[in-house]
């Protein structure tokens, strides 16, 4: 099971020790109903990057879904590794794991030119061990990939197995129990991966068939030897309860409406060997909000002055169908890119005589669902596409 993580507090300093940062699921080039998104994930990037340099980080922990397809435009390839290239100039690490939405060839492909500036990128299964030092401390980061269905299990047996919510599950908790064997006793032991546990929280916002059932792995079966657990793929930021510190960091913007109103944050966890690892939330301001609202036409003309800068998702309470309400509530209120309309007496269509012409049935049909008379130019239109139709050569 999981629970939320709460409102971070301030920072309480502790022995210097090996310094991580926790992100995940940037889905740089994802878009909101056709609103770009990119130039926000700059600005949360930023963000990340000024919180690295204040809290002196070693390495940060990118827990997969750096892109949001498989084949990202290069405008969010040129801000993905720009950001990593002002990780080499502050001389701080990372490790880069791919998620179900990266392409894991396109993320291999550039493993062997960033290692050497210890951006360690590990796109596809298995994801192996990176290993990683500041000043005494050792760390060991088992890296784990999304793993797809036909790597995990054959595709037979997956799919004579769809009854049974295990099949998968086990598959990976084995690929997991294999990554974490290369742990170290007197090291910082560091788990990275991208994956669904069963019971943790769902925005509505990943892609829903990675996030049903037969992808969910125990919390029992999270190693109990991690100093940290850093998780990637559902977007709500939580703890997971389970026998080590695990967290999903979140993504660092609301992705789509399922997740408005959720405070987004990155995890700052300082680890040593030996002991537990300290975690702290710290918030991320960056990016515009998402909300739900529903109004009335009265309260419409009053909300439209207060909105801000906020992306919404309206819903639009009338008494009666409305014929071209979204064209004048989108003139009102410019950042809504979801519009929806409910109407509390839903029209009630009337059984149409069989002996009118087919331009008065299309008229009668039209006034049933807008609650008013076509226009005379969208009915001289109808009668003139009919009569082509009507006398085309068959």
């Amino acid at each position: 099971m999981a629970r939320l993580i709460g409102a971070s507090r301030p920072y309480a300093k502790i022995t210097r020790s090996m310094r991580l940062l926790h992100t995940a699921d940037w889905h740089a080039g994802k878009s909101l109903r056709g609103r770009p998104r990119l130039e926000e994930l700059r600005l949360a990037l930023t963000e990340l990057l000024d919180i690295a340099a204040r809290e002196r980080v070693d390495c940060l922990l990118v827990a997969g879904d750096v892109f949001d397809s498989y084949a990202p435009a290069a405008e969010s390839e040129r801000l993905v590794y720009n950001f990593f290239a002002e990780l080499v100039r502050t001389r701080i690490s990372a490790v880069v794991i791919g998620g179900n939405h990266d392409h894991p060839h396109r993320l291999d492909a550039l493993a062997r030119l960033l290692d050497p500036l210890r951006i360690f990128v590990r796109g596809q299964h298995p994801g192996g061990m990176v290993e990683l030092e500041s000043g005494s401390e050792r760390a060991v980061v088992a890296a784990l990939p999304w793993v797809p269905e036909r790597l995990a299990v054959p595709v037979a047996e997956l799919r004579a197995s769809m009854d049974s919510t295990s099949v998968y599950a086990d598959a990976v908790a084995a690929h997991l129990q294999q990554a974490v064997s290369q742990f170290r006793n007197g090291a910082v032991n560091l788990v990275v991966a991208h994956l669904h546990i069963h019971g943790a929280l769902v925005s509505g916002s990943e892609r829903a068939s990675h996030v049903t059932m037969p992808y969910a792995l125990p919390a029992r079966c999270l190693p109990e030897a991690a100093h940290y657990i850093a998780l990637g793929h559902l977007h709500r930021p939580q703890q997971i309860d389970c026998r080590a510190p695990c967290h999903y960091a979140g993504s660092p913007l609301q992705l789509d409406f399922g997740e408005a109103g959720q405070s987004k944050r990155i995890l700052l966890i300082d680890a040593r060997a030996g002991a537990r690892a300290h975690v702290e939330s710290i918030p991320l301001t960056a990016g515009r909000r998402l909300r739900d609202v529903s109004l009335s036409l009265d309260q419409l003309r009053t909300f439209a002055t207060s909105a801000g800068d906020d992306f919404l998702r309206v819903t639009l309470d009338t008494p009666h169908p409305l014929p071209g309400f979204a064209a004048e509530l989108r003139r009102s209120l410019p950042n809504a890119v979801d519009i929806r309309h409910r109407s509390q007496e839903p029209a009630t269509p009337a059984p149409l005589p069989s002996s009118l012409e087919p331009a008065e049935l299309f008229a009668a049909f039209y006034r049933t669902r807008h609650n008013a008379a076509p226009p005379r130019e969208l009915i001289a239109l109808f009668r003139e596409l009919y009569e082509e139709v009507a006398h085309t050569p068959r």
